[in-house]
């Protein structure tokens, strides 16, 4: 071996001493790395996680606001229905509607102050008219009227109103109505 020779073998052994910590020290840089960005890439899961959860709260309110929406809506519609048939039952108590007016001593004044006529008025006094007087009409027009003759008496047994019954329909199909107006 020449003198050169160990010498070279020195050198070639730092240079590779000096590689081996090149290397060392960049497989660890390299394992820091690694770590920084697993601990990234958990911190990136974890607040995907909290928003996850936050949208889900956020979708089950949305839902149970939808939900109680719906209900309310429901409940709207059944008081409208509700009020849709209060009007058709008041417009059809007001197709026909009988008032007794008093007139002039015993005489009253029987009315129709709908918007309708009648069909097969039917007028029972109750014992207050002229001996019994029960009244017929085959059709009683809207805003007429016709003349009663009613008394008053102290008889307990003698009734103190007059019933008028009749039909909206002019065949006389339908279900009579009746009103009681009180009397003298």
């Amino acid at each position: 071996m020449t003198e050169d020779q160990p010498r070279q073998l020195i050198v070639l052994m730092e240079e590779f001493l000096r590689q081996r910590n090149a290397a060392r020290c960049f497989d660890a840089a390299m394992t820091v790395a690694a770590f920084v960005i697993s601990c990234f890439g958990l911190l990136v899961a974890c607040l995907a996680a909290w928003y996850g959860r936050g949208q889900k709260r956020a979708a089950e309110q949305s839902a149970a606001e939808a939900k109680r929406s719906a209900d309310a809506a429901v409940a709207l519609a059944e008081v409208e229905a509700a009020r849709r048939a209060d009007e058709v039952a008041e417009s059809e108590r007001q197709r026909v509607r009988f008032v007794l007016e008093h007139y002039d001593g015993d005489t009253y004044v029987l009315r129709n102050v709908g918007t309708d006529s009648a069909h097969g008025v039917h007028i029972d006094t109750g014992g207050m008219g002229d001996q019994d007087e029960v009244v017929d009409f085959d059709e009683f027009e809207a805003d007429s009227e016709h003349r009663l003759f009613l008394a008053s008496t102290f008889d307990a047994d003698q009734a103190d109103h007059v019933v008028v019954t009749w039909h909206h329909a002019e065949d006389r199909s339908d279900k009579p109505r009746s009103a009681k107006l009180l009397g003298p």
